[in-house]
Formats: structure tokens, sequence, C-alpha cells
């Protein structure tokens, strides 16, 4: 295979990782392909540095980007050999990827590649429907990552969660610098943004108590936490979150985040405590069956926007 055509491969991976998610859509990436290697690079400059002081949602969105430039890179052929964090003297340097041996293929792949564009965020509500132990275990089963666990909710800590999201909700509408970062990101009708939330599939202007209410009752809640806290535990928990929304996007559900309970330490110490386990929470999601399709999805930014290729 020529050096164009391996090229080729990983601006192609490229192309499938722009498609993540990321917090409040800010898509906080940058790609260089150098020579063999496909560099990923936190962008600073897309940096909730209010929201996310700790920098962890910007590393966990770089984690979701990975994912998908590993998953294009497999179901062209080839296998995926990824370092993490290669350069002590650059914590915006995520990942470097490089193509492995020629291989064949496998239909998880494929099909995990087929739900990349599919796959969408819904902030609107769910349909009143169950979401099966059996279908929610086997999303889990197939996205499990070494390292990562996920936690299923009862009702009871569902409405243990929900209290703690609504202290957080007016925790960070009380600041007035953590509103001023937030309505940056959200994009009001009209304008024509590469990123940011659209205001219109957002609930904003709706009572602070909806997003409990959301979370009462939705069909399923899930913690996604690692046994350590580190850089490299954000990086593999995104892998792991976006393996589980494209598993249950192939089953036509769909996700919605929960985070700000931790984005506030002591509230984030007793979601630990109602997880019931001592270890680390690093995302919260409800999942469920859409009540009404997405009519403005989240812009993306084009290729040439997200990635540098150094000749």
């Amino acid at each position: 295979m020529t050096a164009v055509m391996s090229r080729q491969v990983l601006v192609d991976a490229v192309s499938a990782a722009r498609m993540a998610p990321s917090s409040h859509n800010t898509q906080p990436w940058r790609f260089r392909l150098v020579g063999d290697r496909l560099e990923l690079h936190a962008d600073p400059r897309r940096h909730l540095s209010v929201i996310d002081g700790e920098r962890r949602q910007l590393i966990e969105s770089g984690g979701c980007a990975l994912f998908n430039a590993r998953i294009a890179v497999r179901a062209m052929g080839f296998a995926d050999e990824v370092a993490v964090f290669p350069d002590p003297e650059d914590p915006d340097h995520l990942a470097t990827l490089r193509l492995g041996p020629r291989m064949i293929s496998d239909d998880v792949d494929l099909e995990l590649m087929r739900a990349i564009p599919l796959r969408r965020t819904n902030r609107r509500p769910f349909l009143n429907r169950p979401v099966s132990l059996a279908s929610s275990m086997s999303a889990l089963e197939s996205a499990s990552r070494p390292g990562v666990w996920f936690g299923r909710l009862d009702p009871d800590q569902k409405r243990r969660l929900g209290r703690v999201i609504d202290e957080a909700d007016r925790t960070h509408h009380a600041n007035p610098v953590y509103r001023a970062e937030l309505l940056h990101w959200l994009v009001e009708p009209g304008k024509h943004r590469s990123d940011g939330i659209p205001l219109e599939e957002r609930a904003y202007r709706l009572p602070l108590p909806l997003e409990k209410e959301l979370v009462r009752t939705a069909p399923l809640v899930m913690v996604i936490g690692t046994a350590g806290d580190a850089p490299s535990d954000w990086l593999a928990a995104g892998e792991a979150l976006e393996a589980l929304l494209l598993h249950a996007t192939l089953r036509h559900l769909s996700a919605a985040f929960l985070n700000q309970a931790l984005e506030i330490p002591g509230l984030r110490r007793e979601v630990t405590n109602i997880i019931g386990r001592g270890e680390h929470p690093q995302m919260i999601l409800r999942l469920g069956y859409p009540e009404q399709p997405i009519e403005h999805p989240a812009p993306r930014r084009s290729l040439e926007d997200v990635l540098l290729v150094v000749e």
C-alpha cells in the first residue's frame, strides 16, 4: 500500500473522529497528520475553564474522538496501533494513531462505523418505554473497556441523583461567570456556527426542575466510572462512552448527558455515595427511545478546520 493511500485512510479516520460528541459541542480537538502517524491533540482554546476546571471533560471528549478514529481504521481494514499521552512534556498530546497490519474488518466494527453518522445527543424527553435489562447489558458488554466500569441506577438511586443534579443546576445558574461561559456555547436560531448546542434542542428556558424530572422518568440512567482519576483514565472513559453511545444507536436508543453534578467536587462525592462504589464517576447519562426526532442536530467543524497535514 502506498504512503498516499495510507495517509488517505488516516484522513478518513479524522472525518469519523470529528463526528464524536463533546462537552457542550465544543469539539475541543486538533489533529496533525505527520508522515505515517495521526496525532490527536486537545485544543485548549476550546476548554471550558469554568465548567470544566480540571480539564476532565476536555480529555473525555478527546477519548470519544479517538474511539471513532480507531473504529474507522479497523472498518477500512487495518489494525489500529495507539499510544496514549506519548509526550510527557505535552499534556495536550492525547494520543498517536498509526496503521497496523492489514486485517479483515469484523461485523462489529462495520456496524459501529455505520452508527457514527447516525448517533445524536437527544436532549428532549424520552418515550415512556422501558429499556430491557437484556438490551442494556448487551450494549454494556459490547462497550466494556479495561479499567472502566458502568453502573445502571435503580429507581431509588435515580431519585437521589435527581436531587443532586437539581442542586448542581441551582448552584451553576447562580454563578454569573458559569452562565456567561454556558451562553457562549448555546447557538441562537438563525446563527450559522460549526460548534455549540442549538438552543432549539435544549430546554434551558424551562424551569430548573425539568432536568431533575428527566432523570426520574428516564428509562435508563447510567454512570460511567474508572478506578483511577488521572488524565489517562479520563481518556479511557471517553472511549468507553463513545462505544456505549454507538452500540445504543444500533439499538435505536438515544442519550443525553447529566454531568453537572460531576462538575462540583462536593456533589461528585455525593454521586459516588449514591452509586455505592468507592471509585470515580466520570459521566452520567440518561438513555431511552426518542419521543420525537432531532430537528436541529448539533453542527460540526469542517475537516479542514480540525486537521493539519504536515508535508
